[in-house]
This record gives C-alpha cells, structure tokens and sequence, in this order.
C-alpha cells in the first residue's frame, strides 16, 4: 500500500530512510545544539522541558519543580532556535515530496519539536491526539496537521516507540482528561496530570501498534490518530525530530 492509502486509511504511514546518511548527521548536530543549551538547565522553560524523577517532565514543568539538569524530555519550536532545520526538511523533500502529496494539499510549516527520551529516565507521553491540543482559533484557519517524525536514534519497543490505534484518525475527537498546560502568567497547579484518553474511551474495535524505526527512518501520521509512546526503559536515549504541517481549511 502506498503512503498516500496508507494514510487515509490507517491514519499513519512509514517512511523508511527518509533521512539520508547526510541529512541524518545535520539533524544529529541540531540535537546536539539543543542538547548544549540545555545542559546546565534544571527547571523547564515554555519550549525546553526537562525530565525529573519520579513525575516525568511535564508535570515537573507544569508544577514549576526541579528537574535532573539537561535531561530533555522535548523542545518545541525547534526551528526558531535552530534555523537551518528548515532547510534540512526541504533538502529530505518535507513538504513538496511527501506530505504535500499525501495530504492533496499546499501545507504550512506550524512547529517542530524535538522528542527526546533520556535512557531509563524518559518519562511516557500518554494516548492522545494532537489535534486535540489545537489552539483557540486554529481550526478557522486550518483543517488538520500531518506530522512526519523522523527517529534520531533506533526506536524501539523498550526505548518508547511510537504506537497508534490504526484507523482511530477516522473517529472524530475523543474526550481528553487532565489539566490544560498552565505557562506564563497563570499559576502553577499543585497536582497537574498530563491530559490524555482516559482509558474507558479508547477505541474497543482495534489494538494499537507499535512503529519501531531505525535511525532516519519516519512516521508520518495523521493530527486525529490516537497515538503514545511508553517510557525509556533501556539503557540507550530514543530521540526524534518532528515536522508539523497545517492543512488549509
């Protein structure tokens, strides 16, 4: 089946090698980059959010508590910080290439973040859906996103793969639970829990499955898939890059 069929009906769909040995290198060294700016860092920032023991990295961010210092549990906006990114994702044919064709639209570049699982310590991201989290007025504008996630690392059922209820992108918004991400100037709350599908809600009909990539391999799927990764139990990091792309409403 081809990406586009795969997508449609699937909600996801692999890329294998979409990084070239070059591509993969440039890639690297902007996570490397990220990784030196956060190294002295023991509390989290809007874009930078770090590990912590015990809790996991965002409810240490959302509680304002100390993390382990330069452990990345991800950072938004990674092209505003490292620019060259996006000429790294035209030079691996993002969008014109892949998601352009797949979504049968023009897309616009609307973030990108780095996903980083520190070995033994990368807290799970837990079942959702990324649409979920679209600001307020995005979906004037926009109709869906299609992310491309491109592993930096081999990304593997005990290091936090990516898992998806295949053809879940077809059901609509599930209900999420949980406190909304609370920045800036609102307080901080005393026991946040990282919204997520309560599990009574996910889809009965189907299993999930786990996506392992090799190194420059990706995943592109579709922003109402419902998707996780578990936590880094190994002994290696499991990092990627993410590419999302707004479709026009």
């Amino acid at each position: 089946m081809n990406p586009i069929d795969e997508l449609r009906t699937a909600g996801y769909a692999v890329l294998d090698g979409l990084a070239g040995a070059a591509e993969l290198d440039r890639l690297k060294a902007v996570v490397a980059r990220l990784e030196s700016a956060a190294a002295a860092m023991t509390r989290s920032s809007d874009d930078f959010v770090l590990e912590a023991e015990g809790v996991g990295g965002w409810v240490a961010w959302q509680q304002g508590a100390t993390a382990v210092r330069g452990a990345l549990r991800s950072v938004s906006r990674v092209h505003v910080h490292r620019p060259e990114l996006v000429r790294i994702a035209a030079d691996m044919g993002l969008p014109g290439e892949h998601v352009e064709p797949v979504a049968g639209t023009p897309v616009e570049l609307i973030n990108t973040f780095l996903w980083a699982k520190p070995a033994r310590l990368g807290s799970e991201k837990p079942w959702h859906q990324d649409m979920a989290f679209a600001p307020e007025g995005f979906t004037d504008r926009h109709a869906n996103v299609v992310t491309v996630w491109v592993a930096i690392d081999p990304a593997t059922r005990e290091n936090g793969c990516l898992e998806f209820y295949p053809g879940s992108h077809l059901g609509g918004l599930l209900p999420h639970v949980g406190d909304e991400e609370r920045t800036g100037g609102r307080p901080r709350l005393e026991r946040p829990v990282e919204p997520h599908i309560d599990r009574a809600a996910l889809p009965a009909r189907s299993a999930p499955a786990r996506v392992p990539l090799d190194p420059g391999s990706a995943v592109m799927f579709d922003g109402r898939i419902v998707h996780r990764s578990a936590p880094n139990r190994a002994r290696e990091p499991r990092r990627a890059i993410s590419f999302v792309y707004a479709l026009p409403r």
